[in-house]
Formats: C-alpha cells, sequence, structure tokens
C-alpha cells in the first residue's frame, strides 16, 4: 500500500469519527476526496457513501429541527387554548349557577302560585282570618273588664 493510499485511508476515517461525533464543519473535504483522481477507488467510493449519509443525516436534523419548532408552536397554542377553555369555563360555571339560583327561585315562586290559588288554601286563609278576629279584643269586651 503506497503512501498516498494510507495518507487517504487515514484522511477519511479522520472525517468519519468527526462525523460519528456530530462535526459536520468538514463536510466539504469528504466531498472533495470523492472526485480527488489521486485518491484510489474504493477511498473515493467510501468517501461517496459516508459523505450521503451525513447528507442524508443532516436533512432529518433539519427535519426534525422544523417539527420541534411547529411542535413548540403548537404547544403554546394549546396552552393559549387552554387558558382560554379554563376562563370561560369558570365564567360558565358562574352562569350555570346564576341560571339554577333562577330556576329555584322560579319554581318556587310558581310553586307557591299554585298552592296559594287553591280552594283548600284559600280556606285556611278565611279560617286563620275569623280566627285572628276572634282573638281581637272587642271595645266592649274591654269596657266590661274595666
Amino acid at each position: 500500500m503506497s503512501d498516498d493510499t494510507s495518507e487517504f485511508q487515514r484522511r477519511l476515517r479522520e472525517l468519519c469519527g468527526e462525523l460519528a461525533r456530530g462535526d459536520y464543519d468538514n463536510i466539504d473535504s469528504l466531498f472533495a476526496m470523492t472526485i480527488d483522481e489521486g485518491a484510489p477507488v474504493v477511498v473515493q467510493e467510501l468517501a461517496e457513501a459516508f459523505a450521503s449519509m451525513a447528507v442524508q443525516i443532516e436533512a432529518r436534523e433539519y427535519r426534525l429541527g422544523e417539527m420541534l419548532a411547529e411542535l413548540k408552536e403548537a404547544n403554546r397554542r394549546l396552552e393559549e387554548a387552554n387558558r382560554s377553555v379554563t376562563t370561560e369555563n369558570v365564567t360558565l360555571r358562574s352562569q350555570v349557577q346564576r341560571l339554577t339560583i333562577e330556576i329555584d327561585q322560579t319554581r318556587k315562586e310558581r310553586e307557591v302560585s299554585e298552592i296559594v290559588e287553591t280552594d283548600y288554601f284559600r280556606g285556611l286563609q278565611e279560617r286563620a282570618q275569623a280566627m285572628r278576629q276572634r282573638q281581637r279584643p272587642t271595645p266592649t269586651s274591654e269596657a266590661a273588664d274595666s
């Protein structure tokens, strides 16, 4: 194996190590190696394969970054919607409570009205009135007591 071949292999191993660590700063050197006529064909082919993998990884990372940004935005909108729904729920609970009280009051008034309008209740009122009149001292009975 010639010194040139060994140098290309060493450089290829070095660049692949950088890629493995997530360092893409020297990817242009890897691409340059694919067209370097002084490099052995096997080194050119390996450089091209590794460069292709690096491009795919970068594209995937870019897509993941975009997806992450979209998810963060969706999360922000969901949190905003959650706050809005929470506020609306408080308002609706208050309205339901107020309406329940109004319904209860209306029901009570209707039931009282139904009772007051019965013949039985009118009869009770008349008897109560008569009892009150009997219990009131009459002016003649007061004079007799004195």
